[in-house]
């Protein structure tokens, strides 16, 4: 009995590192996830168009670009906390079964339930915050936004518009839409009205 009440200490202390250890690696995601470059291609291409300074065609251009790449960082955020969220609680429901059905690493059977206990409920809250936050939704109207942006800023480069400030109702409908999928549906609100390009004719 002695030696199980002494190895349980040890036991808790791994049980704690392994948590731990389970949101460090979370956080590097995360990190990771950020540090990854994003928008470099378009930025390249757009570069020419956004140098000509204080012309509609510039100006277009950068708000594209800014646009794109706010798109793209929210986009990889909400994905690292939805991902994080969900591999997290998959994780600790994963040991909390573990820990009930191995005999050998816990003898101690009220620290046992007590631990897997806590571990179930923690993957419970995770799961419950990330689905009652929409994470999955943001994510998702994010990445759906930076990618119509990126085909709008290509169709700039490919079609010498002759009037470039056309694609402004086109960029806010986009912004339209990806707020509108945030926080509710489209069919409830009414869409912005669609742009007539004068860019319509290529080159």
């Amino acid at each position: 009995m002695s030696n199980v009440a002494k190895s349980t200490p040890i036991r808790a202390v791994l049980f704690t590192l392994a948590v731990v250890l389970l949101i460090a690696c979370a956080y590097w995601v995360f990190q990771y996830q950020e540090s990854q470059p994003r928008g470099e291609a378009l930025g390249v291409v757009l570069r020419p168009l956004i140098d000509q300074q204080n012309t509609d065609t510039s100006i277009v251009a950068r708000a594209v670009l800014d646009n794109y790449l706010e798109a793209r960082t929210n986009a990889s955020r909400w994905s690292g906390v939805y991902w994080g969220f969900t591999f997290l609680a998959a994780a600790l429901s994963a040991l909390a079964g573990l820990i009930l059905k191995f005999e050998w690493f816990l003898k101690n059977e009220h620290f046992k339930k007590d631990v897997a206990a806590i571990f179930a409920v923690c993957a419970a809250l995770l799961i419950t915050i990330s689905t009652s936050g929409d994470f999955q939704r943001k994510w998702q109207a994010n990445r759906i936004a930076a990618a119509e942006l990126e085909r709008i800023g290509y169709e700039l480069l490919e079609r010498n518009a002759t009037d470039p400030s056309a694609y402004f109702s086109d960029i806010a409908n986009i912004l339209y839409k990806r707020n509108v999928s945030i926080v509710g549906s489209m069919e409830q609100r009414k869409p912005v009205a669609p742009s007539k390009k004068a860019a319509s004719t290529p080159k």
